[in-house]
Parts: structure tokens; sequence; C-alpha cells
């Protein structure tokens, strides 16, 4: 690769000169200027290399010839250096190191002419909204320059290395993408998901999570593969539009999360929200919204931030929450944990081990709905005693949301726990006091009404967004279903 830069520098640098040999005399040494005689030395360096001689009548031709060049053509304005963002700043730092190694200096004026001409490129190419995603993606890392910068300052550049993003213009690239479809739905699959009905997948891997508001329109999700994760927003109109947000990987710490404009973060969780991502630890949390930047969340004193968030954070304005210690570890905590839990089931007392959080006003909705219900107990080394006992030497307790035999887990509080938007404000829907009650709550207002009941418990539910932002709510009360067609007129009625 390097031998292949040199002969094609080579060939540059010779078609120059016996141009100018034919056309003119030279320029002699003492009437060069200083960026003349650096690049005279360059391409000495460059021919030494190969065994070959750079003579005073081809450095003096050449010359000549460049200052004729210059004349007919306009000079190219460069960018100046306290406008490179980091990435660039990092891309002339590396081209630099290898002129350096070759014998030849970049200059300032070469270097603000190449970011300009790097910037240049990537318009042209894509366009200008094209250019904002590509520059999001191009991790390519600089090779060695194909020619050699001349007085003009016009810089050989072939590849540009993660030209970083502003907050601005990702509102514009997001802003110029087509308006939502009127009517929109969202289904998933094993790999990626459906937008009325069209698949959605990425190549570059799986589609781990992803989060959507279908009120208004906003799609982002989350790839992973070998070489980390890529978190994207994404077109509802058109799903061959797509942005990277952010870039990250998870280690044996967490998550280290890297914006496409620059800033870090890192944290324990990581959460996809329909308009950017959450980065969660115990006592805080930082929320990236595209266009927007990264806001903090401060944590309430004696809670922590649910690792797994099945609501629409970033459509509503909520996040989940639990209370520390909820679960303790010794035997006596264990022993009371449950005791408060069949309490909570007979209604005698309430748990509360979690609670909706308004990110804006840090106002807190308690639910009474217990934490003890996240581990599945698997047995190991067992015998059969009797035809209906079996007798287990171990067992082992770990929080999942699937038990052994793949079913639903359903104490654990993703599945009692859903909150979403809709065109009549933002409502959660919690499966509370000891499942029993299946409450709608109003989040703008507070307002909380029993949607379905049933003493012995509520066995399954589930919540369904019709294409047009309205929410269906369905329950198994025993052996059958019941169905609510439309939330919002549950809670107009109890008004």
């Amino acid at each position: 690769m390097k031998s292949r830069y040199w002969y094609q520098a080579l060939w540059a640098i010779a078609g120059m000169v016996c141009v100018a040999v034919a056309s003119a005399q030279g320029i002699p040494a003492d009437q060069w200027t200083e960026q003349e005689r650096q690049f005279v030395q360059n391409a000495r360096n460059l021919f030494q290399q190969q065994g070959l001689v750079y003579g005073d009548e081809q450095a003096a031709s050449a010359v000549q010839q460049m200052r004729q060049k210059a004349q007919s053509t306009p000079v190219p304005a460069g960018v100046p250096e306290t406008d490179w963002t980091p990435q660039e700043r990092e891309y002339v730092k590396t081209v630099r190191e290898q002129y350096q190694a070759s014998g030849m200096a970049l200059t300032q004026e070469q270097a603000q002419v190449m970011v300009q001409s790097m910037r240049n490129k990537l318009a042209q190419l894509m366009g200008s909204v094209g250019a904002l995603q590509a520059a999001s993606q191009l991790r390519v890392q600089p090779t060695s320059p194909v020619g050699v910068p001349g007085a003009t300052g016009g810089a050989a550049v072939a590849t540009a290395q993660n030209a970083a993003l502003t907050e601005e213009q990702i509102t514009q690239t997001l802003a110029a993408w087509p308006a939502k479809p009127v009517q929109l739905s969202f289904t998933a699959r094993k790999d990626g998901f459906d937008i009325n009905g069209q698949p959605v997948l990425d190549p570059e891997g799986r589609i781990s999570s992803y989060a959507t508001d279908v009120v208004g329109g906003a799609v982002t999700y989350m790839v992973q593969s070998s070489r980390g994760m890529s978190v994207k927003s994404l077109s509802a109109a058109d799903p061959s539009r797509k942005l990277v947000l952010a870039t990250g990987r998870q280690g044996p710490n967490g998550w280290e999360v890297v914006t496409s404009t620059g800033q870090q973060l890192s944290g324990q969780t990581l959460s996809v929200l329909s308009d950017g991502f959450l980065v969660g630890r115990e006592t805080a949390a930082f929320r990236y919204k595209a266009g927007q930047g990264v806001s903090n969340i401060a944590i309430p004193s004696g809670y922590f931030l649910a690792p797994l968030q099945r609501g629409h954070v970033g459509a509503t304005g909520f996040v989940l929450l639990e209370k520390e210690g909820a679960t303790g570890t010794d035997s006596f905590s264990k022993i009371a944990a449950n005791l408060q839990s069949i309490g909570s089931f007979l209604g005698t007392n309430r748990t509360d081990d979690f609670a909706l959080m308004d990110i804006q006003t840090r106002k807190l909705y308690p639910l009474n709905i217990s934490a003890t219900g996240k581990n599945v107990n698997v047995h190991s080394q067992c015998r059969r005693k009797n035809s209906f006992v079996n007798q287990c030497a171990q067992m082992q307790s770990f929080e999942a949301l699937y038990n052994a035999q793949g079913m639903k887990n359903s104490q654990h509080y993703y599945w009692l726990v859903h909150w979403l938007n809709t065109p009549a404000g933002p409502v959660a829907l919690t499966l509370e006091d000891g499942q029993a009650n299946l409450y709608l709550t109003d989040l703008r207002t507070g307002r909380k009404v029993v949607a379905l009941n049933r003493t012995l418990g509520i066995a399954d539910w589930d919540a369904i967004q019709n294409s047009d932002g309205t929410v269906a709510l369905r329950g198994k009360l025993a052996f059958d279903w019941k169905e609510i067609p439309d939330v919002a007129s549950l809670l107009q009625g109890a008004q």
C-alpha cells in the first residue's frame, strides 16, 4: 500500500515537471516562497527514498508551473483551526504524523484547506443532509495522501475520520425527513420490527431494542454487533433514512457511550428512547435527546433507576424508580419483604417498592408493587420422593423475565408497569395490589382509576397502541379476556 502511494506521488510530480519544462525555464531558488521551498523539499524526499534525483532545474520548473496554476485557480479557503471538530483535529494530527514519518511537513494552511476539502467532498458526494449522516458514520483511518500539497494549499485527502456533528445539524437533518404517516403502527419481530407492515432491519447487526412514539412519530433503535453497539434514529415515513446518534460498548463496569456530537456517557444501564437514549446509574441518570444534547436527571434519595424501562420514557417524560433495599440479601430482610408482599396482596398494607417519576418536576407516583417478584427459582440435584413431590438438594434464585419453562415471570415489575403517550396525553397502566387491580393513571393530572379488577389476581394483560395513537387494554380474568377499546374514554368517564 505504501509502495503504491510513493509511485502515485512520483507520477504526479513527474507529470507536473514535464509540463513545466515544456513551457518555461523555471523560477530560481532564491525567489521561492517558504511554501514553495517546503514543497520542493517534500518532493526531493520522495524521489530520494526511491533512489532517484530531483534536480534544481526540475524544482525550478515545478515551482513556475505551480505559480501559473495558482494564478488561474482560485485559492480555496480553509477552515480555521478554532472551528475544527475533535475528530477533524485527530484526523489532521494523524496525517501530519504520516507526513513527518515520510520526511515531509504539513503546514497549518495546508491543514486548514485539507479540512475544508474533506467537508466539501462529503457535501458533494452525499448532499447536505446525506453528508451529516455520512460524517456521523465514517470511521475510516486516514491513509497516505495520494498527492503532495502545493503552494495553493490543495490537500490530497482520501478519507475522513468520524467527522463530528453538532446538535443543530442533527436537528436540521431530522427536520428534513418527511412527516410521519397519519396511521402508524409498529410490530415486534425477532430481529428488528415492522413499521406499517414494512420490515426494518439493519445490515450492521442485530436490532436488540427499539423505542417508538406513535403520536409524535419518533423512532430510535439499538444495533449490536461484535464491534459494539450503535443507537440510530429512523424516519417512520422513509425507513431508509437513518442517522447514527451514538456508539458504544458494554464492559464489565457497565456502558461506555459516545454521541455523534462527541459527548461521553457511562453508566450501568442503557435504555433506548424514542428521541434518544437514557444512561442510568444508581443515583443519577443522563438523558440524551437528539438535537438537544444531554440533560441530567437527579434520582430522589432512597430510590435508584430501575434497570428495565418498559414504558415510553422519551415520549412521556417519565422514568421508573425502585426503592433502595426493597429486596435485602440477609434472611431477616427476605422474610420481612415476603411478609410485606403478602400484606400487600391481602390489602393490609402497601409496599410501594416502585414509583414513576416526572423527569421535569421530579414528582413521584408511588406504585403498590413488590420488588420480591423479580427472582425465579431453579432447583437442581432433585430426586423423586413420591408421585407429587421431588426433593432437591440445591436451589438457585436469580432475577429473570422468564421462568425455567420459558413462560413470563408475571410477578416481575417489567410486566406490571407500562406507560405510553396518547393523543390525550401520557398515561400509565399498572397492575398493583398483589395483581388484583389494573389501574389507569393520567400522568398529567395524577387521576387514577381502576380499569380491571379480580380479587384472585389478573392472570395476564396487555396494552395495544393503535395506529392513530389511542390505547386499547385487554386483561385475562380467570379464563376470559376483557377488553377496553380506548382507555382515554375510561379516564373521561371518571371525571
